[in-house]
């Protein structure tokens, strides 16, 4: 059995200067637009030096984010400690089933996020910067799973990018829906359809429906 440790107050002490730096930046994000926003504002905002936000974050851009750099490796390690009965597909699904679990604690909060990213280019692309970064950890984790070269061998790529695309996939639709389907049901939906081949659902037409205009013109 795996003992957990818990955070040492110093880890604590910096967990919590890590969050009121993403605090700081969120919030000046949603008042003033990401151009309005400094690094030094950040720092002023969350009460410490402006050096020691770079101690957490690279960018002002990243700090809204909250993102870990160390994350897409936790992902990678998480991938390898799924049970090797499982198909890459299963263990791509229950890694980010919990990836949910743990980051969306605060559905409000997140869909917040979720528009202001996609209200911003620059945050739109610093995400794709770091999903690209998520998508490589996971590849070379299904490669290793699987015996296969990462760098000769189409399936780590394939399997990955099919799943990467129905997380990211759920993630819109649940933005869109501005949480009214949990991001849990839509992701299993998601991954059910991958698992079922993209087989398209069936369609229920009434005895009165009519085909497409332009199956129509064709007759």
């Amino acid at each position: 059995m795996t003992v957990e440790l818990a955070p040492s107050r110093r880890e604590r002490k910096k967990q919590a200067t890590r969050q009121a730096i993403h605090e700081a930046a969120f919030t000046l994000a949603e008042e003033d637009g990401l151009v309005g926003v400094t690094v030094e504002a950040i720092a002023a905002r969350a009460d410490v030096a402006p050096r020691t936000f770079f101690n957490y974050f690279p960018s002002k851009e990243e700090a809204i984010l909250d993102w870990d750099g160390e994350r897409p490796e936790s992902m990678r390690r998480a991938l390898l400690a799924r049970p090797l009965a499982e198909d890459a597909l299963t263990a791509l699904r229950r890694v980010m089933e919990d990836e949910v679990a743990q980051r969306v604690l605060d559905a409000e909060r997140a869909l917040r996020r979720m528009r202001l990213i996609r209200s911003e280019p620059h945050l739109r692309a610093a995400m794709a910067a770091c999903s690209e970064d998520m998508e490589r950890a996971l590849v070379a984790g299904v490669a290793e799973r699987t015996g296969q070269d990462v760098d000769a061998d189409l399936y780590p790529a394939l399997v990955v990018s099919a799943a990467w695309g129905a997380f990211k996939v759920a993630h819109l639709r649940w933005s869109d829906l501005g949480g009214r389907v949990s991001f849990e049901a839509l992701l299993a939906s998601a991954f059910d359809t991958l698992a079922n081949g993209l087989a398209p659902p069936a369609i229920d037409r009434h005895p009165h429906d009519r085909p497409p205009t332009h199956e129509r013109h064709r007759r």
